[in-house]
């Protein structure tokens, strides 16, 4: 039979059942609340948090600022971890935890006793970490109590770490540009690529694609530790060629490419007949976007023209810089899931076109419709939509 001790409060004695060790703190560990019959009581569930896997995308800067400013002053810290699933906040908050050894209260939210959990929290006579993870789905923006605590409204002469993360920053605008109560607020978004090269060379099996699944990462709308490894098991499962036939089938969103560019129609005889090319093409294109400006001059040449032959002569060198072999255009190409120089003839398409050829150097793609060539101009080659880099904007035509 388990031991019956009687504990002795003032002029209450409780019954308890097994061996009782009266300490003067609770040691470091991991400890969730708890309330019964008997009242408020503290669980504990480990020693630490416990990660069976690599941890990738860890904020080892930042969080050995948020170490040394905790050794550094008297008062509480409050530490809010911001970002999407999966982007690391809450292994992030969980390592810093760890790594400041000092008990750790999980704290979720126990509705109508909310305001009682506080007051028990508040009487803790040790240092400690409170840490809510999934905050703004724990407690209603208008919850004043957590305001309260974080005050130190309920005096303590212990210090306190608050550790939060959330999902958005729908949380109580109390909370925010208030450094006495959040001092840091970190906000964790898509990988580095750097995280993405790492994960690639412990996980991917074919290493020989892995630039071109860096490349199809940088398109997403969000990439995160799961959302890459899903990645990586489909390819070491099915290979590159077979994960990308079916892409646009795995459940995960991906940017697009929008391209302005100035775009060259010719019949596939007439190519065939003068030899028509990309240099060609770069020729005319470039003649096609100065037309309003060669316009100008033409008028500036006929201002001064001293009779009908001279303006004769000039209106004839206008109208044979501006005959073009080609119809040109200026258009968009939206919504392309490839960027035009990964591009690959006789595969790909651009356009809705089969693509024949690419010509990085001079920045043209040339597709086949039907009977007709297409060439495009890409006036705007670096604008991507990217993870990893700033994007660009050209307005270089030509030049």
């Amino acid at each position: 039979m388990p031991r019956i001790s009687w504990i002795n409060t003032g002029s209450s004695y409780r019954r308890m059942e097994g061996d009782i060790i009266n300490i003067p703190t609770v040691p470091p560990g991991i400890y969730e609340v708890q309330l019964d019959l008997s009242g408020w009581s503290l669980q504990r569930t480990a020693d630490s948090f416990v990660f069976p896997y690599k941890v990738y995308n860890l904020q080892r800067e930042f969080l050995d600022h948020v170490k040394n400013t905790y050794k550094a002053i008297n008062g509480n810290i409050g530490v809010l971890f911001n970002g999407t699933r999966g982007t690391g906040k809450s292994v992030s908050a969980k390592i810093l935890a760890n790594e400041l050894n000092l008990p750790v209260i999980i704290v979720k939210s126990m509705g109508d006793n909310n305001d009682g959990q506080i007051s028990y929290l508040s009487s803790f006579n040790f240092d400690c970490i409170f840490f809510f993870d999934e905050f703004e789905k724990q407690f209603n923006e208008r919850d004043c109590s957590i305001l309260q605590f974080m005050d130190g409204v309920y005096t303590s002469e212990y210090r306190r770490i608050f550790l939060l993360t959330t999902n958005d920053l729908t949380v109580n605008e109390n909370l925010l540009s208030r450094p006495s109560r959040i001092r840091y607020v970190r906000e964790f978004g898509n990988l580095e690529r750097e995280i993405v090269e790492e994960y690639l060379n412990d996980n991917l099996i074919d290493q020989s694609c892995k630039d071109e699944l860096i490349d199809y990462v940088d398109t997403l709308t969000i990439s995160t530790i799961d959302i890459l490894k899903s990645i990586v098991e489909e390819v070491n499962i099915h290979g590159i060629e077979q994960f990308l036939k079916i892409k646009k089938s795995f459940n995960v969103a991906t940017a697009v490419y929008n391209y302005r560019v100035i775009r060259g129609y010719i019949n596939t005889r007439i190519v065939e007949k003068i030899q028509y090319n990309v240099d060609k093409f770069i020729d005319e294109a470039g003649r096609y976007d100065k037309r309003w400006q060669l316009g100008q001059e033409r008028d500036t040449a006929l201002s001064m023209c001293k009779n009908d032959a001279e303006r004769k002569k000039v209106v004839e060198e206008f109208n044979a810089l501006l005959r073009y072999e080609a119809s040109f255009d200026r258009c968009n190409i939206d919504d392309e899931d490839k960027a035009w120089d990964k591009l690959v003839p006789n595969k790909d398409e651009f356009n809705g076109e089969l693509v024949i050829g690419v010509d990085k150097e001079k920045k043209v793609v040339v597709t086949l419709d039907n009977e007709y060539f297409g060439f495009y101009f890409i006036t705007n080659p670096d604008e991507k939509p990217s993870l990893y880099k700033e994007r660009k904007f050209s307005y270089d035509y030509l030049m």
